[in-house]
């Protein structure tokens, strides 16, 4: 069973500060670090390290050929029949941590502004995930996917704070998972529409899975029906940032081999306790074999 990855792809610069500074104030940096990220580029990596088979469809600019990052997913036989190049910049992340893992982020969107609605060949992929991106194309090309029979997710991520919120809410019939972190699933009720969970749920809704950082996550399979998960606690976090990303991945590879949304929302815990312990949404990736004996020592045997 074959995944494409929908959305953006972005060089990463990663910073840790002593402070996140307010309006008019300055902090030191204390360690920098130049990474491969991008939501849509950090699903499409950690699950195809997990073993699942796996595309992308992204925007990326002409400094993006022949850079490390595409020799990455090239190396890793990722399908990069549906990676588009566009005279601009290829997406740009700063992102800026603090000791506690509270962050801040700027994002250029460069290249990924300009991704285009285009026919996609469903037939050799089963699930289409969609995560944060140029989302005003996410609707047409949803409906394509689910009209080739595909299993959808969607985890719009920070576009839910800086997008009309049509244009993610026109989405939010098509998929079957949708995820989000307790800030965005917040913010979203306050400026939509949508007031509670059961506004979610649409005749394709087989499950929302929301965040809740070092307390894990929540899966909701209905309005009324909802699961805690654990996160897997950690010696120390080093970054937060592809936190959610390896939590989604983990999540679809578990979906993808077989498993129950609870189960699979268990490797995604697994999955994104070792991302975080490097700097970089791409760094310290487990092993299928890895998710495997973490999961058995937390959960007990997967099933």
């Amino acid at each position: 069973m074959s995944l494409l990855v929908v959305g953006n792809t972005a060089f990463d610069t990663i910073c840790r500060v002593k402070f996140l500074p307010d309006k008019n104030e300055a902090t030191a940096i204390t360690e920098l670090k130049n990474c491969f990220g991008g939501c849509a580029g950090n699903v499409a990596v950690i699950t195809k390290m997990l073993g699942v088979d796996t595309g992308l469809y992204s925007s990326v600019g002409f400094d993006f050929k022949r850079s490390d990052y595409e020799r990455r997913l090239i190396d890793l036989d990722i399908d990069i029949e549906n990676l588009q190049y566009v005279g601009d910049t290829t997406a740009r992340s700063f992102i800026f941590s603090d000791e506690d893992g509270r962050q801040q982020i700027y994002y250029f969107s460069g290249a990924s502004y300009h991704l285009p609605y285009r026919k996609i060949d469903f037939s050799k992929y089963k699930y289409v995930h969609f995560t944060a991106g140029e989302i005003k194309v996410y609707k047409d090309i949803m409906k394509d996917a689910k009209d080739s029979g595909c299993v959808i997710s969607f985890d719009p991520g920070q576009e839910i704070f800086h997008r009309d919120k049509k244009e993610i809410l026109d989405c939010l019939p098509y998929p079957d998972y949708l995820f989000f972190n307790r800030f965005e699933i917040d913010h979203l009720m306050q400026k939509s529409s949508i007031r509670s969970l059961s506004d979610l749920f649409s005749e394709n809704t087989k499950a929302v899975i929301v965040s809740t950082g070092e307390r894990g996550s929540i899966l909701y399979t209905g309005a009324d029906k909802r699961m805690k998960i654990p996160a897997i606690k950690v010696k120390k976090v080093l970054d937060p940032t592809g936190a959610g990303d390896a939590h989604r991945a983990g999540f679809l590879a578990g979906i993808i081999k077989g498993y129950s949304e609870s189960t699979a929302c268990k490797i995604g815990s697994v999955v994104s306790s070792f991302v975080i312990q490097e700097i970089g949404a791409q760094e310290n990736i487990p092993s299928w074999e890895d998710v495997v004996k973490i999961y058995e020592e937390h959960f007990g045997r997967m099933i």
